[in-house]
């Protein structure tokens, strides 16, 4: 009896020992952040989510670049752990002020890792252009060097893309300024050529032949990037502002059904301001119809998005490892993209890994995720060279 009663404590306290040891690993460091960033409820996930958590400050830095002065916001951890990852975010008009990417950042810092996100004009305006991929290399070159900064000991910085900056980030990674100063890069929702995925939007035909019914929010932005080539140059201004008002009805919708409705009759009144051709291509964004929309843009597509600097899979790869993850089923920018992207990488040596989910939405968290889905998730986040 007292063997038996000495065997059960051993295992006790292995087991004790080996759970204390995974919280303090960087295993258990990103099972807490995922689990946080995941929502896991119950009293495990509010345990592990505590593990390795720290306070973090924020504060605004400015540098200059090559298409003029811009602003970064730093959340910097009182204890870092990690080297510091530039993230950029998607198209919208509240840019480094969106509250998803706020909360994002916010999540990564507390985990121990200094974040920059930096704002970038052309984003906050809803347009995808080759200053971006500019930018986010500028970015990245300033806060290598930026005294708030904590740097690593190998002086090399992780970029973080979500959505159309995803695949912008790795085309930065790939230029000669930064392709030996990058640690990593991380794609969220990223594409792999632009043109393909600007068909998709007008078409709804996914590069690799499935058809799959877009979200208009993908031809909506498609139609501001495009309103130089398809309305005359007076009526430019008007359409992208009406255009910008039913995206922002649109993301008031999420939290505020009443106030999204004043928001989306704001958007209708404007399109009854506008001339022809504009008025006609408002009309089909209030009326959400994404492949009307996109058999006018249809057309018009080979007038836009072919330079080398806006996808990923024409542009030299970068040698840092590359973490790509994609939503099942995304509707904006389709998950065949994944496939593309860590195929082409792959081709040119560079390391990759693919993680292809329903536990997104696009660019965001859609559901808590299963046992199986967050292991996965714990292994590869990990393992990335942080």
């Amino acid at each position: 009896m007292r063997l038996a009663l000495l065997s059960l404590l051993a295992v006790v306290v292995l087991l004790i020992v080996g759970w204390v040891g995974l919280s303090q690993s960087r295993y258990g460091r990103a099972m807490s952040l995922l689990v946080r960033m995941g929502k896991v409820p119950g009293v495990v996930g509010a345990h592990v989510g505590s593990w390795q958590v720290t306070t973090v400050d924020r504060r605004m830095l400015a540098f200059t670049g090559r298409h003029g002065p811009r602003v970064a916001r730093l959340y910097r951890p009182a204890t870092v752990r990690t080297r510091p990852v530039l993230l950029t975010g998607g198209v919208h008009a509240l840019g480094i002020d969106e509250p998803r990417l706020i909360a994002f950042a916010e999540t990564l810092a507390t985990s121990g890792t200094p974040v920059i996100t930096p704002q970038l004009p052309d984003l906050k305006e809803y347009l995808v252009t080759t200053r971006l991929t500019d930018d986010i290399e500028d970015a990245a070159l300033a806060m290598l060097t930026a005294p708030e900064v904590p740097q690593d000991a190998d002086g090399r910085i992780g970029l973080l893309g979500i959505s159309f900056a995803g695949g912008l980030s790795i085309i930065a990674a790939g230029r000669p300024s930064l392709r030996d100063r990058v640690g990593f890069v991380f794609s969220v929702g990223g594409h792999a050529r632009l043109p393909d995925v600007m068909r998709y939007l007008c078409t709804g035909r996914q590069p690799d032949g499935r058809m799959h019914p877009p979200h208009e929010y993908g031809a909506v932005i498609l139609l501001t990037n495009m309103a130089e080539d398809v309305v005359p140059a007076d009526q430019v201004a008007p359409l992208r502002a009406a255009v910008h008002q039913f995206l922002h009805a649109s993301h008031v919708d999420m939290f505020d059904k009443p106030q999204a409705a004043i928001e989306f009759q704001k958007a209708r009144d404007m399109e009854t301001g506008l001339a022809a051709p504009a008025r006609a291509f408002m009309h089909l964004v209030n009326q959400r119809d994404a492949l009307g929309l996109g058999t006018r843009l249809l057309p018009f597509l080979d007038r836009w998005g072919r330079e080398a600097a806006l996808s990923p899979a024409a542009s030299p790869a970068p040698i840092a490892p590359v973490f790509v993850m994609h939503a099942q089923g995304d509707d904006v920018i389709p998950d065949s993209e994944a496939s593309a992207l860590a195929g082409y990488l792959r081709s040119q040596g560079t390391p990759v890994r693919m993680f292809v989910t329903s536990l997104m939405s696009h660019a965001e968290v859609a559901r808590t995720p299963t046992v199986g889905e967050l292991v996965t998730m714990v292994r590869g986040w990990a393992e990335l060279p942080w």
